[in-house]
């Protein structure tokens, strides 16, 4: 089964989730230095868990589960590099929340930034959304970065809320609104 392109970016685009790539959610899943910026390190997960997690997604009609898909060309196959979600979404007041992982091997490359540019063209100009939130855990500066330089402003921090490896972190709270998203996107 090939990945379906739900929505093209330009050297990626954002799939619906296949049986086959189980085993690679689980991996990042259970990667502790990936979840260590999620504060969800000490969460096990396992392939049947995390099946009826993505049917969960699936059947939902607030929450969006796609799997991230680096394009592949003539000598390579597309390759699934990491999965955004849109969850806690509410048609009536317009605003949901936003969650990215990408493997490690794809980090600081811009492969972040250009998911979450295709998750907010989804929220904002396919579901019509106008408020797109997001947390970060305060270490994590990069993503941090990476958000505002998408748009995104410090909204609030819930203070000490992760306690991790024996030091205390705040979660940052972080948003944009559609008029912003697209306003960038006109630049």
């Amino acid at each position: 089964m090939t990945y379906v392109n739900k929505l093209d970016g330009n050297r990626i685009f954002l799939s619906l989730s296949r049986k086959e790539d189980l085993y690679l959610y689980n991996n990042w899943l259970n990667d502790f230095k990936i979840n260590l910026t999620f504060g969800r390190s000490h969460i096990v997960f396992n392939e049947e868990s995390q099946a009826k997690y993505i049917e969960d997604y699936n059947n939902s009609n607030d929450k969006f589960f796609f799997v991230i898909v680096k394009k592949g060309n003539i000598s390579e196959n597309d390759e699934a590099i990491g999965l955004g979600l849109l969850y806690d979404v509410d048609f009536i007041h317009k605003k949901a929340t936003l969650g990215l992982l990408l493997d490690k091997s794809y980090q600081s490359k811009g492969y972040g930034k250009e998911s979450t540019d295709l998750l907010l063209e989804f929220a904002f100009n396919v579901l019509n959304l106008n408020n797109v939130m997001l947390y970060v855990i305060d270490f994590n500066k990069n993503a941090i970065i990476m958000y505002e330089n998408l748009g995104f402003k410090i909204i609030g921090r819930r203070r000490e809320a992760y306690p991790i490896n024996n030091k205390v972190h705040d979660e940052v709270y972080m948003d944009i609104l559609k008029k912003e998203f697209n306003e960038i996107r006109m630049d």
